[in-house]
């Protein structure tokens, strides 16, 4: 197997048993000895500052951390905010709402982030202007599409797919932690890809019945809403353990690294050939359409306008591959 890396978005800002989840979850990567990648929005940073969790926020240090977007399921989304506008207008209220994300990232961390991960998997292609700007080298969870998961280069920015996920009701349920685990080892295995991206879940879910935004489904604005329901404390456990038989299985089978890793590994570049770009024009607007489709967004959402700018775009494209020793 090549390398994999395991991604988990912590972006609840209102439960704070979310916050004692992550501090569990982190721990848990770094007792088997796992580098993470953690993608945290701007107002979770604030709100662990604001909190006071420096327990948290030190156990962060030691793994890979990307930027959630700034505030994630609050209106206007990153879709909402860019569907409707020119790609220059765009640029602008990208750079603006990512650069508040990212202050509240540093006053946290001190670092700068090594990614930047769409919330919803929500995307327009300003968004790689303003990571330009921000110094933020890397986006996840791509919806500019090359075949195989591949990762590429778009708009000068890395573009890293996910190409497998695993819900929180797998880790939570013995039987399908089993069964999920073995298929997602499997999947891997026959991959066989220099990099995969895979992703495991969010802390608010090992210990919430619901998440903590779907007082925010379907474009409602709302003020502060009540902490979330808690799952019960064995269900809490037996996640906690499911996901960490599946992570000690997968580290004796592949090489786990951080995406700060993944930045340093001997990619080269390459304009794509007619077959992938033809990959990249059918299954992009795919992935964008479906994304405009996360109940979170406003009904009616139309994703064309973010179809049409990332196409035009293309010209960008650049296909990444390890350089053969």
């Amino acid at each position: 197997m090549g390398k994999v890396s395991v991604f988990m978005d912590v972006e609840d800002p209102i439960n704070p048993r979310s916050d004692d989840a992550a501090l569990d979850l982190v721990n848990l990567f770094s007792q088997l000895g796992i580098r993470g990648s953690f993608c945290l929005t701007g107002e979770k940073c604030r709100s662990l500052v604001q909190r006071g969790r420096k327990d948290l926020i030190e156990a962060f240090h030691s793994h890979s951390l990307g930027l959630h977007t700034d505030t994630h399921s609050v209106h206007p989304t990153t879709m909402e905010m860019l569907s409707d506008v020119s790609y220059e207008d765009g640029c602008r209220l990208a750079l603006a709402s990512e650069g508040r994300g990212l202050d509240a990232f540093r006053t946290a961390f001190h670092r700068t982030p090594d990614f930047w991960g769409g919330a919803g998997n929500t995307w327009a292609p300003e968004i790689t202007y303003a990571l330009g700007e921000l110094r933020i080298p890397a986006y996840s969870y791509a919806l500019t599409a090359v075949s195989g998961f591949t990762p590429h280069r778009y708009n000068g920015v890395l573009g890293l797919p996910q190409a497998i996920s695993v819900s929180e009701a797998d880790w939570l349920d013995d039987e399908r932690a089993e069964l999920r685990s073995e298929s997602v080892l499997q999947t891997v295995q026959i991959l066989q890809a220099p990099w995969l991206g895979i992703f495991v879940g969010h802390p608010t879910r090992f210990c919430h019945v619901q998440f903590w935004d779907v007082p925010f489904a379907n474009g409602r604005m709302t003020g502060t809403p009540e902490e979330s329901e808690p799952v019960d404390d064995d269900t809490y456990r037996r996640g906690l353990e499911n996901l960490g038989q599946f992570l000690g299985d997968l580290k004796r089978r592949a090489q786990i690294v951080g995406v700060d890793e993944v930045l340093k590994m001997d990619w080269i570049f390459r304009k794509p050939t007619d077959v992938e770009l033809d990959h990249f024009r059918t299954e992009t607007p795919k992935a964008i359409r479906s994304a405009a489709r996360w109940p979170i967004h406003r009904p009616g959402l139309d994703p064309e306008g973010i179809v049409k700018k990332t196409l035009a775009l293309e010209s960008t494209l650049e296909v990444a591959e390890l350089a053969q020793l």
